[in-house]
């Protein structure tokens, strides 16, 4: 049996990216070091449908907490923070780069990706 082991680096890259997306919307932009939160998944197995949406579930948690209230009464504050969560989302899943958790976030994003087939025995 196979086990697929996830190291610091690959986890560091997606906390890296979430740091990255945030300072990129501009939504801290102009600071020397814009907020990032650590997002650890030793502890799953992102090889399941259950362990990729923990781990989906923990790094928008992390977006969130990094980009601000997208609940607030201003709505230019409301769109820069839904804006700001998006792309921190998108850039944790894709630093991770594992086939369940992108899944799980095309599933969030109401993506439906098909198989297709490029040739077929007869």
């Amino acid at each position: 049996m196979k086990t697929t082991h996830y190291t610091t680096k690959i986890a560091m890259a997606g906390i890296a990216a979430i740091g990255l997306a945030t300072a990129a919307m501009g939504a801290h932009a102009g600071e020397v070091n814009p907020p990032a939160r650590t997002v650890r998944y030793a502890d799953l197995n992102l090889n399941t449908p259950a362990g990729a949406a923990v781990l989906y579930k923990r790094i928008k948690n992390a977006a969130e907490q990094v980009c601000g209230d997208a609940d607030a009464r201003q709505l230019t504050e409301v769109m820069a923070a839904k804006a700001c969560i998006a792309r921190a989302v998108d850039a944790g899943v894709h630093a991770v780069n594992n086939l369940q958790l992108t899944r799980e976030y095309d599933a969030h994003q109401g993506v439906a990706r098909g198989t297709i087939n490029v040739a077929t025995l007869r």
